[in-house]
């Protein structure tokens, strides 16, 4: 009964945080450790003003580190003005801008639940290929 009631806390602790920040339905859930980089595309109209840029209306991905913490490299390719927002457990913001639109963010996350944001300084539609990948 306990290993239940632990398969369905994470998926259900995702949609609250994806819900908590204004997602009208669930978005792509990966857990770590991952055994192949995670991939998203698709585009977004931001319409959502940021300190990040304009963003679209809901996250793109949300990520659960499962072990004390995860190397990751996460990578975007997409529109000029891109920007990736991304946010966490405890007030984690953290905003990355790739004018040439491409961004690469080597980084460390604690454990916890992220949620990715794709957006455009330019406030134009943008086109993403997300990429998350650990070492």
């Amino acid at each position: 009964m306990k290993t239940l009631i632990k398969l369905f806390t994470l998926p259900v602790a995702a949609l609250t945080l994806a819900l908590g920040t204004g997602v009208a339905s669930a978005q792509p859930v990966a857990q770590t450790p991952l055994s192949q980089p995670v991939q998203a595309s698709g585009s977004v109209n931001p319409s959502r003003p940021s300190n990040c840029g304009a963003l679209g209306d809901g996250a793109v991905q949300i990520l659960q580190v499962n072990q004390d913490f995860a190397a990751v490299d996460i990578a975007v390719s997409g529109t000029s003005g891109l920007t990736l927002l991304i946010q966490g457990n405890n007030g984690f913001s953290e905003c990355h801008t790739g004018g040439g639109g491409a961004i690469n963010a080597p980084g460390l996350l604690n454990q916890g639940t992220y949620s990715f944001f794709i957006g455009n300084s330019n406030q134009t539609p943008t086109s993403y290929n997300l990429t998350i990948s650990e070492n």
